[in-house]
């Protein structure tokens, strides 16, 4: 996913098929399409934003309109349409539109008293309904700010949708100690997300890494030295530096094969078959806005091969530009009423409260390949934790609004003090959480991104649940 490439939303009107109705409000119905693009670019929330809104300038009074308006936002990449209801509308040039364009479309009404344009969008979203096209509603003046919101949350989610199309995410090694959790058919990936899934073996990355640049790897090496805030000893530096390779070898693998974001089974093999060293660095930087090279875009990277998490952590980032986070969920504290997240080896430095706060420290009993964990807590601040899970009835994500509370690293002492630890406070019923929460894994991005989130399941076919009380 590359951040720089604007994410392009239409923005389309829908009239009145009566010539002399359609013409009295014409201009009326451009000026605001406008004043829609005007507003939603330079709006708080979208300033920086990767989102840019076309204006389709021919208002629709006609079935012929709504046909050619709709080929050419499918021929213009446009990731999603708003059809717009300004006035009194016909339905059947906004289904007809909908049909035709096939993406992501939302219906939208400035709820003038002076025409019945909700009237227009009451009738033409009830249409769409029909079809079994999603086709969420937003209500109000474009000029308020929880409009703004709503609209920008959509268009996100839009842009996610059209953004994975095409996309190929790459295994590298297999299912990972029997986690069925982690296992998702690749079939039902292109269909649902038009994500094609490749699998590489393990052995690729291993022979490559032997060939990655002896000034490269000293380069990255030294940079570590200068900027995390320990390194262990113990740990010989050869055992980091082929963690280092094994970093470089899997970018240069994406890179010739264009994947977009991969998985590394490590487990058993990479940590204890081979005594090479484990993989904890290609989580750490590819799930990060910068490396040992300086700012880059961050590459989801899932520990254990997990496509769940995989696919989680790209939506992730997707609605929130930024790096996403895996973790394991580890415990409940009761006493202190928070959720305990640890996971094994490493967890994207992006999270950490500096580079000074993490430490690469030596590798536990269940990894005797060797190298180093990056060990840290996350940050203060309030998160998006999800999940996506599946039962018998298919894919469902689970969302958890909360916020990470930072301690000094002596709590994680508690659990494993080796390994890197997030540690959340959200407002929900534990009992009913880990009762129904459907992995051993978590992930996570800064901020409130709930309505983005549940756009995504409609748009693509999963059900969401919220747990918050």
């Amino acid at each position: 996913m590359n951040s720089n490439v604007k994410t392009r939303i239409g923005l389309v009107a829908i009239s009145d098929e009566r010539p002399a109705i359609h013409s009295l409000d014409e201009q009326h119905n451009r000026d605001y399409l406008y004043l829609m693009k005007k507003t939603l670019e330079t709006c708080s929330d979208n300033v920086g934003s990767s989102i840019e809104f076309v204006v389709e300038d021919r208002i629709i009074n006609n079935m012929t309109d709504a046909v050619s308006s709709a080929k050419r936002a499918r021929a213009g990449d446009v990731a999603g349409v708003a059809i717009v209801h300004n006035m009194w509308t016909f339905a059947r040039e906004a289904a007809m539109f909908a049909r035709v364009y096939e993406g992501p479309v939302a219906g939208y009404t400035n709820k003038d008293p002076l025409r019945p344009a909700l009237v227009g969008l009451l009738c033409s979203g009830g249409t769409i309904d029909k079809m079994g096209i999603y086709h969420p509603r937003i209500i109000g003046d474009i000029r308020q700010k929880n409009v703004q919101d709503e609209f920008l949350s959509w268009a996100r989610a839009a842009g996610v949708v059209s953004g994975l199309i095409g996309e190929t995410y790459c295994n590298f090694g297999g299912r990972s100690m029997g986690m069925g959790t982690a296992v998702r058919d690749p079939n039902d990936w292109i269909k649902r997300y038009g994500v094609d899934v490749e699998q590489i073996d393990q052995v690729v990355l291993l022979e490559r890494a032997k060939a990655v640049e002896s000034t490269t790897v000293e380069h990255a090496y030294n940079w570590l030295k200068e900027n995390v805030g320990y390194i262990d000893p113990r740990v010989p530096a050869e055992k980091i530096k082929n963690q280092i390779r094994l970093y470089e070898a899997a970018k240069e693998v994406c890179r010739e094969k264009g994947i977009a974001f991969y998985g590394i089974k490590c487990q058993p093999e990479l940590s204890e078959v081979t005594d090479y060293a484990v993989p904890c660095l290609n989580q750490a930087f590819s799930n990060s806005n910068f490396d040992w090279n300086g700012e880059k875009e961050p590459m989801v990277c899932a520990c254990e091969a997990d496509m769940g998490a995989a696919m989680t952590m790209r939506l992730l980032q997707g609605v929130s530009g930024q790096p996403s986070l895996f973790m394991d969920f580890r415990d409940y504290d009761e006493k202190r009423d928070e959720y305990i997240f640890c996971n094994c080896g490493s967890q994207s430095v992006y999270f950490a409260k500096d580079m000074n706060d993490i430490h690469l420290v030596h590798t536990d009993k269940y990894y005797p390949s060797g190298g180093v964990h990056v060990q840290y807590v996350c940050r203060e601040g309030e998160v998006t934790v999800a999940r996506l899970c599946e039962d018998k009835d298919g894919e469902w994500m689970a969302i958890i609004p909360g916020r990470f509370t930072y301690y000094d690293r002596e709590r994680c002492k508690e659990t494993s003090p080796l390994w890197p630890h997030a540690y959340l406070k959200a407002d929900i019923d534990p009992d009913e959480l880990l009762q129904l929460y459907g992995s051993n894994h978590g992930h996570a991005v800064y901020g409130n991104w709930v309505k983005e989130l549940t756009h995504l399941g409609n748009m693509l076919g999963f059900r969401t649940r919220v747990f918050s009380r």
